[in-house]
Order: structure tokens, then C-alpha cells, then sequence
């Protein structure tokens, strides 16, 4: 049979049944198994209560730093069929969806307006919003830390995605070099013709005889014909 050994406490002291201390004392038994339970339970709460707290301060501060580009990002991650609605500084209403997210620029399918229908490279330093339905702001916030997403998974089996590593001026330099056609979008309007050459922060189109040189941070979106 299992023996437990009852003390008592009085004042600074421990006691056992066979000190004659006992009889007078209103003390109550502790039953040690009882006790060290207890003191396990509460250090675990309190354990998990701080671990909680910990990774609510954390997921405040990743949030803190996210980017357009991360939202874009995870939004298409989560749901790559999405529609979005998204307003340009050139005044444009835009119904699109969202192809590849690059660092600083983003593949488009737009929807509407039908004058611009079709693919598009779209800077995102052109966007003055962007609509999200409720339904998809969760994702757009990417994975909360202390979880892992099906898609972080597999990005985890993959190698890293060029798009995401290379700028806009990267990609138009490819254009470019291709000898392709494009139709540039700026806030000074549009322009028809051949990219000869893109440097840090312009670029050199040709267009019916003459050369233009357009500031990148001018230039919404490009069409390639």
C-alpha cells in the first residue's frame, strides 16, 4: 500500500502528525503529490500565457513591417484566381488580377477598363490603392508567426522565384534587349515604340523618329505589343 507522508506548517516551521504540535494547530495537511500538481499547473499556464503574449508582440511587429509588395505577394499565394480592384495616380480604376509579384513591380491581367484589357507590367509605385475583398485580407497578411501555411510549404520544396529578386528597371532592361514594341503608360501620358536603353532611373524610347528619355518613377505600366 502507498504511503504519503502529511506535514503541517506553523509559522516558519514544518511539522509531522507525531509532533505533539499537532493537536493544537489549525493548520490544514498538504499532500505533497497534491502540491508539486498544483505548482506544475500554474507554472504551464503561466508559461503559456507568456509564450502567447510573446508572439502576439511578434506578429504585431512583422505586420508593422510589411510591404505592398509582401501583401500583393501573399494575396496571390493564398488565391491566384482573385479579383482586385485598384485605383492608378493617373487616375485609372483597374479590375485586374494578379499574375507575378516581382520587388518592385507586379505582372497584371487587367479585367477592365476594356481600353487597356490584357497583360500589363505594372510598377507598383503607380498604385493609389488597392481593393481587397474581406474575404482575402487574412491571407493578404501572409502566415502569423508560429504557423506554417500549405504554401509556405511549398515554397520551402522550391528554389527561390527569380521575379521576386529582380526590380522593374531589371525586367525592362530584358524587354529591351528583346527589340519588342511596348506601349509605356506615364503620368504625362502615353508613349508608342522601342526601349534602346534603361539606366538607373530612366529610360531611352523611341517613337516615330525621335528619343525620349522617361523617368522610372514616372512610368505606371507597359504594355508589350
Amino acid at each position: 500500500m502507498e504511503t504519503r507522508l502529511k506535514v503541517y506548517f506553523s509559522g516558519n516551521m514544518w511539522i509531522t502528525p507525531a509532533d505533539s504540535q499537532v493537536r493544537s494547530l489549525p493548520s490544514l495537511a498538504m499532500d505533497f503529490d497534491t502540491l508539486f500538481q498544483d505548482l506544475e499547473n500554474q507554472l504551464e499556464r503561466e508559461l503559456d500565457a507568456e509564450i502567447i503574449n510573446r508572439l502576439d508582440d511578434e506578429e504585431r511587429e512583422r505586420r508593422a513591417k510589411l510591404t505592398l509588395r509582401e501583401r500583393l505577394r501573399a494575396l496571390h499565394q493564398a488565391n491566384p484566381a482573385s479579383v482586385l480592384t485598384a485605383l492608378t495616380k493617373d487616375g485609372r480604376a483597374l479590375t485586374l488580377q494578379i499574375k507575378n509579384v516581382g520587388k518592385d513591380w507586379a505582372a497584371i491581367e487587367v479585367l477592365e477598363p476594356s481600353d487597356i484589357r490584357g497583360p500589363l507590367i505594372l510598377a507598383l509605385h503607380a498604385l493609389s490603392s488597392v481593393g481587397i475583398p474581406q474575404e482575402y485580407v487574412k491571407e493578404s497578411l501572409g502566415t502569423p508567426v508560429g504557423e506554417v501555411s500549405d504554401h509556405d510549404l511549398r515554397e520551402l520544396s522550391r528554389s527561390s522565384r527569380l521575379a521576386e529578386k529582380v526590380n522593374f528597371a531589371f525586367v525592362l532592361r530584358d524587354v529591351s534587349r528583346r527589340r519588342k514594341r511596348v506601349m509605356l503608360y506615364t503620368a504625362l501620358g502615353k508613349f508608342q515604340g522601342t526601349l534602346d536603353q534603361v539606366g538607373a532611373d530612366h529610360l531611352d524610347v523611341s517613337s516615330d523618329g525621335s528619343r525620349h528619355l522617361l523617368p522610372l518613377r514616372d512610368l505606371f505600366f507597359v504594355r508589350i505589343e
